[in-house]
């Protein structure tokens, strides 16, 4: 996270959901402590060091920031409704009138984590040696997060991961009504409640940059891809 994003969260949770400085600890320590242990597994030996704070103050404020954060997770990822989005008219009315029971659109991402030194292989993607998790999403058409599953080692496929989340009852999958569908890449089956393109046909964005959709495939690919980008903007502001 840049210095700037973590500022501007640290605002954030002060406005909107009232954490507060103490009187030796402000709220950016307090957020620095929690992300320290949930993003770099750091004990509370370790927090006790640098920030010379008990463990009973550590783990008060660990839990202070839990609690707001949750809340703050209810706010971005809310409970699926299904019904048809006003803002795909206002977007593209075209693209609604062929896409008439989409109801969001879904794709998996790579978030760098730190694991320990036997499971690094696993998490490895690309050949490179940095360790990343797959995360599969799902977000609806005003770029909302409407279900994430997480801990997937970055080697997993995004088909088996999705697979996995449908045959789990406890994962509560918001699988769409038999008229509603999510809008999904290639790497995914084309199987009730989820759209897929057409293979072997261009599909991504970039390749309509120099030459127009020519074939009613390509132009049903270009417009899948313009509806389902939203995934992808998703994906850039979470990276800010």
């Amino acid at each position: 996270m840049s210095h700037e994003s973590f500022v501007r969260l640290c605002a954030h949770f002060r406005v909107n959901y009232t954490l507060k400085d103490n009187k030796h600890v402000s709220i950016e320590e307090k957020m620095t402590m929690f992300f320290m242990m949930i993003g770099y597994n750091q004990r509370y030996v370790i927090i006790k060091q640098r920030f010379q704070h008990s463990k009973q103050t550590i783990h008060k404020f660990f839990h202070e920031v839990l609690d707001k954060t949750l809340l703050f997770v209810h706010d971005i990822i809310i409970p699926t409704s299904f019904n048809s989005n006003p803002n795909i008219l206002g977007h593209n009315r075209r693209l609604r009138r062929v896409f008439k029971g989409a109801v969001g659109a879904l794709d998996d991402t790579l978030i760098y984590v730190i694991v320990p030194t036997n499971k690094r292989d696993l998490y490895r993607s690309g050949g490179k040696d940095d360790c990343y998790q797959n995360v599969l999403t799902i977000c609806d058409f005003n770029m909302m997060f409407m279900f994430v599953v997480t801990d997937w080692e970055g080697i997993a496929h995004d088909s088996r991961i999705l697979s996995e989340a449908l045959a789990n009852p406890h994962a509560l999958f918001p699988l769409p009504p038999p008229d509603k569908y999510y809008l999904c890449d290639v790497a995914y089956a084309n199987i009730r409640g989820f759209m897929a393109p057409y293979r072997n046909m261009r599909y991504w964005l970039g390749d309509f940059h120099r030459r127009r959709a020519l074939t009613n495939k390509e132009k049903f690919n270009h417009a899948h891809a313009k509806l389902r980008n939203v995934i992808e903007r998703d994906f850039g502001v979470l990276e800010e």
